[in-house]
């Protein structure tokens, strides 16, 4: 590592400062310059720079007033002359010099946030090859310099999911919920997170909360189902759930997108007829492909709905929660067609896992679409649920029933959730209604 030059270390990356900022948290310089490759003196010079750099930075900024001094007022260092004869001319250097350095720390920060980004695609790649220890271990040692960053973190819960070690991956997910939520709540307030400074955005990408509370919710379905999953194997279920995950093999399907689904549908024609005529005993073999995204998980609840059971439909609800483009779509389709059958699933949904009900707003716009007495009753009762979220929906889906006699209940739950965009429309669609 050259060091000769401060403009260099100057635009150094975070990455590149690795050493001194372990230095400054107290590690041990012998351990740390052999592992960075530059002498132990090399070492403690990066750091003094750093330090002298850190402090003529600091009391540039606090020399330059903070307030506008006129040309002819006083000086306020307290010499007694007029602030044009004395101080003005170091103040004006100095803001330059501030705006150019400002200019390079953007630029320093542009180049970091790429390679940021060609990192965590270099992680997601070894996870999509599952390559699951080494997926971990490149997005930890990355955690180390990005705390906050979510993306690594999916990384490393994901790949702890799709090695079996459900438990981890909860632990993750549930932290990083905590996170998210303070991190929302502190960029309501201030305007920026945490860990970002006033003139730098930050670096860490967060994912919202419903994104982090979704991932808890699949690591915890995968652990349900992993327990589900029979002890004793069915050899010819086992073959085809296998010939299914061919539709992971990009090799032979480097097909995308809806042309990619069709084509792999077509080839897959045959084992996909199969395995909705083995009957329900072929669900919990199903189940735990619907937790991975990938191809083979998106043909999950096409299958299952070909099997009228409880665990259908209660199978169906949990993907629709998933957050998963299609196969979350997919289930919420089949959840409709199963028709009034389906209500008093959606209903038990609400009566447990609660601390989940706001990624059910999918079961809600459900019961929107099948409009019998039973779903109006029950969306009449979510209007009073505490998540406005789900009121939210709830009056949406209630005004496709066009019942003006809806409307004082919908008003009255506007009015206590601070108005939403789309219980809105829904009452003035009503109140269009009414006037007809």
């Amino acid at each position: 590592m050259d060091i000769s030059s401060k403009s260099q270390f100057d635009t150094m990356s975070e990455a590149e400062l690795e050493p001194v900022l372990e230095l400054l948290e107290g590690g041990d310089p012998n351990s740390i310059a052999l592992k960075a490759g530059i002498t132990r003196e090399q070492l403690f010079r990066m750091r003094d720079d750093l330090l002298s750099q850190a402090e003529h930075k600091r009391a540039e900024l606090t020399d330059v007033p903070s307030e506008k001094i006129g040309r002819n007022e006083p000086c306020p260092c307290g010499s007694g002359k007029k602030y044009k004869h004395c101080c003005l001319g170091k103040h004006e250097a100095a803001m330059r010099t501030k705006d150019t350095e400002q200019a390079e720390n953007l630029r320093a920060n542009e180049k970091e946030q790429e390679q940021l980004v060609q990192r965590i695609e270099k992680a997601f790649t070894l996870l999509g090859s599952q390559q699951y220890s080494e997926a971990i271990r490149f997005a930890l040692k990355l955690t180390k310099l990005y705390p906050n960053e979510d993306r690594l973190h999916d990384i490393v819960a994901t790949s702890h999911l799709y090695s079996g070690e459900c438990e981890e991956a909860i632990k993750i997910c549930k932290n990083r919920l905590e996170v998210a939520r303070s991190e929302k709540a502190y960029f309501i307030e201030h305007g920026r997170y945490r860990d970002a400074e006033i003139d730098r955005p930050a670096l860490s990408y967060y994912y919202p909360p419903l994104t982090w509370l979704q991932k808890y919710w699949i690591a915890l379905k995968t652990k349900d189902y992993k327990a589900m999953y029979p002890e004793t194997e069915n050899p010819k279920i086992i073959t085809l759930v296998k010939k299914l995950q061919i539709a992971d093999d990009t090799n032979q399907f480097p097909e995308k997108h809806s042309n990619g689904l069709e084509l792999r549908k077509n080839a897959l024609k045959e084992t996909l007829d199969q395995l909705k005529t083995i009957g329900p005993e072929i669900i919990p073999y199903l189940l735990p492909l619907a937790c991975k995204y990938s191809w083979a998980g998106i043909f999950v609840p096409e299958i299952l709905s070909s099997y009228k059971t409880d665990m259908t439909s209660r199978a169906l609800i949990d993907i629709s929660m998933f957050g998963f483009a299609y196969a979350s779509g997919a289930s919420l389709h089949y959840l409709e067609k199963l028709g009034e059958a389906v209500i008093p699933y959606i209903e038990e949904a609400f009566a447990r896992d609660k601390a989940f009900d706001s990624i059910k707003t999918g079961i809600v716009s459900v019961l929107g679409n099948i409009r019998v007495p039973a779903s109006y009753e029950l969306l009449l009762r979510l209007l009073e649920h505490e998540s406005s979220h789900i009121v939210n929906w709830a009056g949406d889906a209630l005004g496709k029933f066009n019942n003006v006699d809806a409307l004082p209940a919908m008003i009255a739950a506007n009015q206590r959730i601070g108005g939403e965009k789309m219980i809105d429309t829904a009452i003035q669609k009503l109140k269009d209604h009414e006037q007809v």
